[in-house]
């Protein structure tokens, strides 16, 4: 992989790049075509989960609570810490996925440069009937989707226990609806209930689920009640 011009980057991939790059279609660099707002959630678990090992934040059923405010000296999660430390009680999680998936595009965007900035992606502007720009970002080395996938579907079909990041990485991908996409051919109908049981075992990904059937649901009824006119 080239190497990075910035010299700050950490040598692993946030939780939040990862799951920007999975969310990519292969071949175009175009977003994938997931449920209404499943991305946003997920994007927002991850900048959670990536504070949380990195031992700034620890999470329960009730809230989130700042474990140490020192930033982190990464700019894509420094901001939600400090916005994180800012208030002047400690929240729920779901408050916060709430928050931060209406930040979406910020977080998307941060992490995508990021993903340009390692040699990961490469970025395409085009014109679309000369006036609407398209953005797009194509892999130029697939090599660390394709470990990821890996890695992961080897976690599925095996019996092994996860390492706690890819556990938390597979609770991702499932809440945000990702799967049937990372995981293209492989045989998901026969281990459902592992995969299931894999991603239930982190708690912000569990939210993250949640959070995107309720989305879905409310986005449901409101198009359910729009009245059509042909």
């Amino acid at each position: 992989m080239p190497v990075p011009e910035n010299p700050h980057l950490a040598a692993e991939l946030t939780l939040a790049e990862d799951l920007a790059l999975l969310a990519l279609d292969d071949q175009t660099g175009k977003r994938l075509d997931l449920p209404p707002d499943a991305l946003a959630y997920g994007l927002a678990g991850a900048i959670i989960l990536d504070l949380s090992l990195a031992n700034r934040v620890d999470t329960d059923q009730q809230q989130l609570t700042v474990l140490n405010a020192t930033p982190t000296g990464d700019n894509l999660l420094d901001p939600w810490l400090k916005l994180f430390q800012s208030v002047p009680q400690p929240k729920s999680v779901a408050f916060w996925l709430r928050e931060l998936a209406l930040a979406q595009a910020t977080i998307h965007e941060a992490a995508v440069d990021r993903l340009v900035q390692r040699g990961i992606l490469r970025r395409e502007e085009r014109r679309l009937l000369w006036v609407f720009g398209v953005r797009r970002h194509p892999t130029v080395d697939g090599r660390e989707r394709i470990e990821v996938r890996t890695r992961l579907s080897q976690l599925i079909l095996g019996n092994d226990l996860p390492a706690p990041r890819d556990a938390i990485l597979l609770s991702l991908i499932h809440g945000c609806r990702l799967s049937d996409h990372v995981f293209a051919g492989l045989d998901l109908a026969t281990r459902q209930g592992r995969l299931k049981a894999l991603a239930s075992m982190d708690l912000v990904g569990r939210e993250v689920s949640a959070a995107a059937v309720i989305s879905l649901d409310v986005v449901g009824r409101a198009l359910s009640e729009v009245p059509l006119s042909f």
